[in-house]
């Protein structure tokens, strides 16, 4: 089951938080485009989604595999 609206806004500001670069974006008939990282250093994951829940699990999801060692993934991922 997905997560409510207020996870993605939790999400994003741990992402920011963290200092960890990420965006959304979409047209209205070409899904949701979900980016972990930047244009200017780099995405290190690149993604696309139906709706904005899974952005925010997506984004969890590979904000943990790419930034195993920040807090966010302390906090979201169970990483000690």
């Amino acid at each position: 089951m997905d997560k409510p609206m207020s996870y993605l806004e939790e999400i994003l500001q741990a992402l920011c938080d963290s200092e960890i670069n990420a965006s959304i974006s979409w047209l209205w008939d070409g899904g949701i485009d979900v980016k972990l990282g930047d244009e200017l250093t780099g995405y290190d994951a690149e993604g696309q989604v139906s709706r904005f829940a899974e952005a925010s699990t997506w984004l969890r999801d590979q904000a943990c595999q790419h930034y195993p060692d920040s807090g966010f993934a302390r906090k979201y991922c169970g990483f000690v």
